[in-house]
């Protein structure tokens, strides 16, 4: 009788599990945002919109800055636009430090319960004048964008292409374990025989 291996078959469900549990998208963040300003968070609410706000990506029109931009959320991107500004081209004023380390006027997005944030890149759709990867700081959970003495109107969009990964769950980590452990004795056993 032919002894079938079960190793293959082990690594195959191990790796199927574990898999599953890594995810390059930011669905399903949270994201606590708050407009910076003038040295503190900005609380001057105007033209419709507000200073800060929440909102679970994806969604569209998941904030309205003051009447200046909306905020858009997709699977991997945050987008801010402009086209809600009813004025004529001006720039964002100078400004004091804000909030550290990074924005002298602008938005920091906090995100909960969801992956870690791992990368942030400036997608080429951003048409804002002068605005580049140094005017975005992130650490895992958090985005600060500073634009501070940029120009901007009613035709300015701003997209940040967002990529997480999310830390394998216990379950998945168990399972791994257990197809090494596993593995480990199908090659002790066959090893004996």
């Amino acid at each position: 009788m032919a002894k079938i291996s079960l190793i293959p078959l082990v690594l195959l469900i191990v790796i199927g599990f574990a898999g599953t549990a890594l995810a390059d998208s930011i669905t399903g963040s949270t994201v606590d945002w708050q407009y910076y300003a003038y040295g503190a968070a900005y609380t001057e609410n105007g033209s419709g919109g507000t200073s800060s706000g929440s909102f679970v990506v994806p969604c569209m029109s998941c904030g309205n800055f003051d009447g200046y931009f909306l905020i858009d959320s997709s699977a991997n991107s945050i987008t801010f636009d402009y086209s809600v500004w009813a004025g004529s081209l001006v720039s964002w004023a100078s400004s004091a430090l804000s909030l550290t380390p990074e924005i002298y006027n602008g938005i920091d997005l906090l995100f909960s319960g969801g992956p870690a944030i791992t990368s942030v890149t400036v997608d080429p759709a951003t048409n804002m004048a002068g605005f580049s990867a140094s005017n975005v700081y992130f650490t895992g959970n958090e985005i600060q964008v500073d634009w501070q003495d940029l120009p901007f109107s009613s035709s300015t969009i701003v997209t940040l292409d967002v990529n997480g990964t999310t830390v394998p769950e216990p379950t998945s980590l168990f399972l791994l374990g257990t197809g090494v452990v596993g593995i480990g004795l199908a090659a002790w056993r066959r090893k004996k025989t």
